[in-house]
């Protein structure tokens, strides 16, 4: 296994001491920092405009991939940060060479890449748009990458909001998604901030439920949806006529701590 694998296995919390030093200098884990000495003054290649496929903004308002985002009502300023692929395989041999799993051939998605507080890209995500048995397919730079969305537009010292969706982090302000159901482990990642854990609202899902009740444990706020919310998650309450505005102001009106958290928790899996 890589190093970082193996200090996460042994270690947790050093693991995540080890990924902040990482990113802080910029070394990209495992992958040799590269040297721009020879460079200098010219400008160093930035992966996040390195991209050979469109933008969902660059795509005509008929291709059925913007459809798709449009129809999900992603916001305008946004779309310049949401690619497209005919062949997510070609993509990925093209972005990460030495990706050696297998994958589909001509299978189209909607790309999500995700980078840290530098800019520097940590993988993408692949979101398919036909009937793909496989919904998402997560890819990392590296075994070492941390796999959260958003990271290079978040302000650790306000309020952080987290969801498990990338789409659904582009409704809310100061959002990051960690493409997974399991929210509260972002603590040990990105270390102890303010952080509003926003799940999806499914009482009847019991890895949802026990998901959450690990966020409340962990003493943070957790958003707890109104019992007479009917949508699953933030993208379908913005579908079915929410706008982010009125969005925010459920989030933070239903945000519980502790004990209050524990009672209003039991109230929803029991709607």
């Amino acid at each position: 296994m890589s190093f970082g694998n193996f200090l996460k296995t042994l270690d947790p919390h050093l693991f995540s001491q080890y990924q902040l030093e990482t990113y802080k200098n910029q070394s990209g884990g495992n992958v040799a920092k590269p040297d721009f000495s020879m460079a200098a003054g010219k400008p160093v290649f930035n992966r996040k405009k390195s991209f050979s496929i469109p933008s969902i903004a660059e795509l005509p308002d008929s291709h059925f991939g913007k459809k798709y985002i449009l129809d999900r009502k992603v916001p305008a300023e946004r779309l310049t940060e949401i690619y497209y692929t005919d062949d997510y395989k070609s993509f990925i041999k093209e972005t990460f060479p030495n990706y050696n799993k297998k994958l589909v051939d001509n299978d189209k998605r909607i790309v999500l890449p995700f980078y840290d507080q530098d800019n520097n890209l940590l993988g993408v995500q692949g979101r398919t748009v036909t009937d793909s048995k496989i919904k998402y397919i997560t890819i990392k730079s590296n075994d070492d990458a941390m796999k959260i969305f958003g990271l290079n537009r978040v302000d650790l010292t306000k309020p952080v909001y987290v969801v498990e969706g990338p789409i659904d982090s582009m409704f809310i302000p100061n959002c990051i998604a960690i493409m997974d159901a399991s929210l509260y482990t972002i603590t040990t990642i990105l270390g102890d901030h303010d952080y509003i854990f926003i799940h999806d609202n499914e009482p009847r899902n019991s890895a949802i439920v026990k998901q959450i009740s690990r966020s409340i444990e962990t003493g943070h706020k957790v958003c707890i949806w109104p019992t007479h919310t009917q949508e699953k998650d933030i993208n379908d309450m913005i579908m079915s006529g929410s706008t982010i505005r009125g969005l925010l102001h459920i989030i933070d009106t239903n945000t519980y701590q502790g004990l209050k958290a524990k009672l209003q928790f039991e109230m929803w899996r029991k709607c």
